[in-house]
């Protein structure tokens, strides 16, 4: 059953959910009041899920950020152990070189000594 109010400027009668009179337009400020705060109920809402949002967003970009930084210092590890290992291997291998040719030069029981 549908509630009705009389206007409180020109008289007429209306449903209580309209905010305002149909016939002189009247504000009729107990529906008035109730979509606004129906309105800025939505507002909160809809604030509630761009900040949860933005939220998530900046923990993705964070996330991603690390990702990126922990990947470059993995390869500048791995790239700074390369270069510091490639000369050590031709080395070691002059080394042996070094080492077979000593052995050679001056092994015991042969006739060049």
């Amino acid at each position: 059953m549908k509630e009705y109010v009389n206007c409180s400027s020109c008289g007429a009668q209306f449903p209580a959910s309209k905010i305002r009179c149909p016939y002189c337009g009247t504000a009729y400020e107990p529906a008035a009041e109730e979509e606004y705060m129906g309105k800025l109920e939505d507002i909160r809402t809809e604030l509630d899920q761009h900040k949860t949002d933005a939220d998530k967003s900046t923990v993705k970009s964070l996330v991603r950020a690390i990702l990126i930084f922990v990947v470059v210092v993995a390869i500048l590890l791995l790239l700074g152990l390369a270069a510091n290992m490639l000369p050590n291997l031709g080395s070691r291998a002059r080394q042996r070189e070094n080492k077979e040719e000593f052995m050679q030069k001056y092994s015991v029981g042969t006739e060049e000594n």
